[in-house]
């Protein structure tokens, strides 16, 4: 860094957020991008003349290799890498409002529904990072950076193994109280199993302020982790219910074979405690565990990649609704589209149906299509036949959304255009 501008590289640098023993983490502004991020800057010796030097630099490379692959909106972003001799630094997308560890305290303990919307948010990050070959190696809450509400985002991939690439094999790293029994007694590799298992350690620190083992130091904790069973977290948490007791510990069984087998299977079971008191959900509405889920099934996004169904959460607002409300009606103003959720909706005009519409059908959308940004006057009363659940998407939204986004609802809304064309003229073939 230059002592006298205070930058690192292009980077104007605004205060130094920590350091460590092989560098140090500054936070800076991006004077292109407009954007605050940080910056680790690997002193130099680490990467050259330390006696670990093969260690430190395999993770700092590892980490600079991931520049740009894994996009995901709970996985921090690394924008930009340098590498050189004298000088390496990463940089990294800026997440306010620390690490998952003040959650971890006695007195600061989440709810646990925020809890398992956390856990969820974590999952689905690491099967986003697994579908691309990463196993992490060192999920712990201190990698685990917060930002608001259940907003999290995963940190520190340095230590991953690509399944594809030996270069990015690193032996003996991970926090050992996270470590699997196979980890630690040198039984296996790390796996996604592992990753589930170290994921199903934090959910257990999150829910009861302790970790499962506990020693006076690091071998008493391994001798645990490998002889004995921990206390289920109900124990220590007794409003706790069942089936979250139940999920953590699955996720950290000593047998890999009694895990979760994949992400998306302990994905399913956290979104599957929310359905299990419908009164209650009423009451709170639905977690973002729940409407990721739903959105998964939901045929209108049946080609949407994760990245842009996390999107499509972040522009839509959900809400549920009784039989026999009008949604829209015929000849009203509206600037926004919808899509069905869950439930059954009835189009009309006049005093003729046109159709009845089912989940994952959309309606409104020519307030989007017409490119009017003042929206369109609505062709048809839509009413709700049952109980409903409907995404509401401003046009506007839709617009000011990502490319990738945007092309995928010009696609579904153009078939859906075609559908309805097609179904009008085989009903103008049969009145004829």
């Amino acid at each position: 860094m230059s002592a006298a501008a205070r930058t690192i590289g292009k980077y104007q640098v605004l205060q130094e957020l920590g350091r460590g023993a092989t560098g140090r983490v500054y936070l800076a502004e991006d004077p292109f991008a407009k954007r605050k991020v940080a910056i680790k800057v690997a002193y130099p010796d680490a990467l050259k003349n330390s006696e670990d030097v093969a260690f430190y630099r395999s993770m700092f490379l590892n980490e600079a290799a991931l520049a740009g692959k894994l996009n995901h909106p709970h996985i921090v972003q690394i924008y930009d890498a340098v590498v050189e001799d004298e000088y390496s630094y990463i940089v990294m997308e800026y997440v306010e409002g620390g690490t998952l560890e003040k959650f971890c305290q006695p007195g600061g303990l989440l709810e646990p529904r925020e809890v398992a919307e956390i856990v969820f948010k974590c999952v689905r990050a690491l099967a986003f990072a697994h579908a691309l070959g990463l196993t992490h190696r060192d999920i712990k809450p201190g990698n685990i950076l917060h930002n608001e509400g259940t907003d999290i985002k995963i940190a520190d991939f340095g230590a991953a193994i690509n399944r594809v690439s030996d270069r990015t094999m690193i032996m003996n790293v991970g926090s050992p109280a996270y470590m699997a029994p196979e980890l630690v007694t040198g039984n296996a590799q790390a796996s996604h199993l592992t990753d589930i298992y170290a994921l199903g350690v934090v959910m257990y620190y999150l829910l009861t302020g302790k970790l499962p083992y506990q020693g006076a130091n690091t071998m008493s904790v391994i001798y645990q982790i490998v002889n004995t069973e921990p206390e289920p977290p109900a124990k220590a948490r007794p409003d706790l219910a069942p089936e979250l007791d139940a999920i953590v510990m699955k996720a950290i069984a000593k047998d890999p074979a009694q895990r979760y087998a994949s992400w998306d299977e302990f994905g399913q079971a956290l979104a599957e405690t929310w359905k299990r008191d419908q009164k209650t959900e009423e009451k709170r509405g639905q977690s973002d565990a729940e409407r990721f889920s739903v959105l998964r099934t939901l045929p209108f996004f049946r080609d949407f990649p994760e990245n842009e169904l996390w999107e499509v959460m972040r522009i839509s607002k959900w809400a549920r609704f009784h039989p026999d409300t009008a949604l829209i009606k015929e000849g009203d103003h509206g600037d926004s589209f919808y899509i069905l959720a869950g439930g059954y909706v009835r189009v009309t005009r006049g005093k003729r149906t046109l159709s009845v519409l089912t989940a994952g059908d959309c309606f409104g959308e020519m307030s989007y299509l017409a490119q009017d940004k003042n929206g369109s006057h609505r062709s048809a009363t839509v009413t709700t036949t049952s109980d409903c659940i409907v995404m509401k998407i401003r046009a506007d939204d839709l617009r000011k959304a990502s490319l990738s986004c945007r092309r995928l609802f010009d696609e579904r809304f153009l078939n859906t255009l075609v559908e309805r064309l097609e179904a009008a003229n085989q009903q103008l073939a049969v009145m004829s």
